[in-house]
């Protein structure tokens, strides 16, 4: 029988007959210990970013991947435009949904965490991963908000609130051939 190796921290079960404290319990996400959320944060943001990925690339839309320590994470295409997308993602929710702070850096990074300036990137694209939803913006906040309320209508229509936000820059999503769905 094969097995597939878990990553660190997320270990798979102990095997009959071993001891508890031999081999650490299988964690699921997201009911994970929030030391863990830390220790793979990076993981944990390219998941998030991979599933936006999925998104653009069901919805026909070219990206690509940009480098870790630009002010976004990807390029878009929307007909001859190429926009810049940053990728925010949260793993737990509040009582009122998944709030996000946008900010740049690393909390425990020599520099610690700061705002973006304006016009470092064109759409955010905010996900809400244990639930797989994204809601995709243009606006300049510094915080954001998913609802508990919006997450069933952003799964059913994961290119809706994209289009919303190319027509927010004036880009026609029929003519620029952006996501109608």
């Amino acid at each position: 029988m094969r097995h597939q190796p878990c990553l660190p921290g997320l270990d798979a079960p102990a095997p009959a007959g071993s001891s508890a404290s031999d081999t650490p319990v299988m964690l699921t996400y997201p009911n994970i210990p929030g030391r863990v959320l830390c220790e793979r944060a990076k993981e944990l943001g390219l998941a998030a970013e991979l599933y936006v990925d999925s998104i653009l690339s069901r919805l026909g839309i070219p990206f690509a991947q940009f480098g870790e320590h630009a002010a976004f994470d990807r390029l878009i295409w929307i007909g001859s435009r190429c926009l810049r997308m940053q990728i925010k993602s949260r793993h737990r929710m509040s009582q009122t949904g998944y709030d996000f702070e946008i900010r740049k850096g690393y909390q425990r990074g020599p520099v610690g965490t700061r705002p973006y300036k304006r016009g470092e990137f064109d759409l955010l694209a905010l996900v809400g991963l244990p639930h797989d939803v994204v809601r995709f913006t243009c606006d300049w906040n510094r915080q954001h908000r998913i609802l508990a309320s919006e997450i069933p209508h952003l799964r059913a229509h994961p290119g809706r609130s994209l289009t919303a936000a190319l027509a927010d820059l004036g880009l026609d999503p029929v003519a620029d051939h952006a996501p109608t769905d």
